[in-house]
């Protein structure tokens, strides 16, 4: 079994355990005890937190992923870029906690319908720690993935934060007081940012250089390559955003902090296919990075198309678990009558989330090509039907529309990274074999749904159905040996069972 797979699956055990919590935290917790505004609300603030995160750290992660070997190799000379990775940011996140300071009601009325102004701008301040804390999560986990450990932040990212935000709740029965909720959540962050920063440095044998300098670029000629990809990340962030957020814009735009918990908490479903992927992608980033770098064309190949098998399966078994079972799930959450408008959400993001998994680590590929400025054509098309789409499709159809026009525009991502991969690069994903679990998907999804017209919905048939769906799926994986690595985690697994 490869070391990318042995991470991969350390890194999901924590990331299902976070998952744990944030079902207790997303499926009970805030329906139960929380107000839809106030529901909507905080997934306005946390989602909101992320989107600028992503824009104020200028993709200093993928930076770090394609420099830092380059930089920290043999007689370079790594003076700066500690500057880079841990001061720069800082001071780009200071100008826009000052700018959302002054300009608060201006920005409320930018991201908000008018039925949900004066609650937002009550609370909108409380962006500043979370964004601030967001932007340097994503810079730490690629800088420990470069250092051989992301184990650790995950720990915190997926499971300390999420014990803020469950305690946050706690807290607000007993006071009744959201804005106690608020801070609590704003601590988590903030401890938990800082504590990652101490691990860094631990990693660093405490040895950090943070002296302003350019000389990792220029003795090291790096200088022109660099400004160059920089100015093409800054671009490419805007279609990042449009693919990944804008829905949440247009639906908190459009229509309210209700429909917005509504559709958050279907989009927190989908978050479960990304797990298996989430991890595999980012532990492999720095091998793909040093394999075309070096020009290893057949290892480079075959990370390729392991990871895209590896986490296609995965993904496609948790979508069949969950889409078998979702109408049980939401007979039992807190108010589930009203959140079960998300059903169909949850379905129409998870065909694009499920085509863009297929495709495995071919986006980070041509990130770190010398074709990435490719994308950048394709990232102004994809900006503008995003745009376009998400504006009709939301205004007209509410958030059904939202969720349409993030999966045509993923589909239409998905086609040109390919097309990129294909022609430039000669690489492709895809294997005959992914064929077969897209057969025997919608036969296990047919058998579920017999089972629930003759015996009903009950937690007896949830553990059943999840039972069958688990013994078919892996049992017709294993005989026909769609993924090596999945067949090498059960042959390890009946070993054991036998001893």
């Amino acid at each position: 079994m490869s070391s990318i797979i042995k991470e991969s699956l350390k890194t999901s055990g924590i990331n299902y355990v976070g998952i744990l919590l944030g079902a207790f935290f997303t499926l009970y917790l805030t329906p139960k005890y929380f107000p839809t505004e106030y529901n909507g609300l905080l997934r306005l603030l946390l989602e909101y937190s992320a989107i600028a995160a992503i824009y104020f750290h200028f993709g200093l992660p993928t930076l770090i992923n394609k420099y830092y070997h380059r930089v920290h190799g043999e007689l370079a000379i790594v003076k700066g870029f500690d500057f880079l990775v841990f001061i720069c940011p800082l001071i780009v996140l200071t100008v826009f906690s000052v700018i959302l300071s002054l300009y608060k009601a201006e920005v409320a009325q930018l991201i908000s319908s008018k039925k949900n102004l004066d609650i937002i701008i009550k609370y909108l301040l409380f962006l500043i720690p979370l964004v601030v804390c967001n932007a340097y999560f994503f810079v730490f986990e690629a800088y420990s993935a470069m250092l051989g450990n992301i184990t650790f932040i995950n720990f915190f990212k997926n499971i300390i934060l999420k014990l803020f935000n469950i305690f946050s709740v706690l807290l607000f029965v007993y006071t009744r007081r959201f804005e106690l909720v608020l801070i609590v959540v704003s601590i988590g962050y903030v401890l938990s940012t800082v504590i990652v920063f101490f691990y860094i440095l631990k990693l660093k044998n405490f040895k950090i250089d943070v002296t302003p300098s350019l000389d990792f670029l220029r003795k090291n000629n790096l200088l022109k390559d660099f400004v160059k990809f920089f100015l093409f990340l800054c671009l490419s962030n805007l279609t990042f955003f449009l693919l990944s957020k804008i829905d949440i814009f247009f639906v908190g735009k459009f229509t309210d902090l209700s429909n917005l918990a509504y559709y958050s908490t279907a989009t927190y479903f989908v978050t479960l296919l990304l797990v298996p992927y989430s991890a595999v992608l980012n532990i492999s980033f720095p091998r793909i990075a040093k394999s075309y770098a070096v020009g290893d064309i057949n290892t480079l190949k075959e990370l390729i198309v392991t990871n895209s098998i590896f986490g296609f399966v995965l993904a496609l078994y948790v979508f069949i678990v969950i889409w078998t079972n979702l109408d049980i799930v939401y007979n039992y959450i807190p108010n589930g009558e009203l959140y079960k408008s998300g059903k169909y959400i949850f379905l129409i993001l998870s065909v694009g989330r499920l085509i863009d998994i297929s495709i495995g680590s071919i986006g980070q590929l041509i990130t770190i090509s010398k074709w990435y400025f490719y994308t950048l054509f394709g990232s102004i098309i994809i900006s503008v039907v995003s745009i376009v789409a998400g504006y009709l499709l939301t205004k007209n159809y509410g958030i059904i529309g939202a969720a349409s026009s993030i999966t045509v525009c993923v589909i239409i991502s998905v086609l040109f990274q390919l097309g990129v991969a294909k022609v430039k690069i000669g690489i492709t994903p895809y294997t005959s074999k992914i064929l077969i679990v897209m057969v025997i998907m919608p036969v296990i999804v047919i058998i579920c749904y017999m089972i629930d017209s003759v015996l009903g919905l009950s937690p007896v048939m949830f553990l059943a159905k999840i039972f069958l769906t688990t013994i078919l799926y892996f049992y017709v994986v294993y005989r026909f040996k769609v993924s090596s690595e999945i067949v090498l985690i059960i042959d390890r697994m009946k070993s054991i069972i036998l001893k």
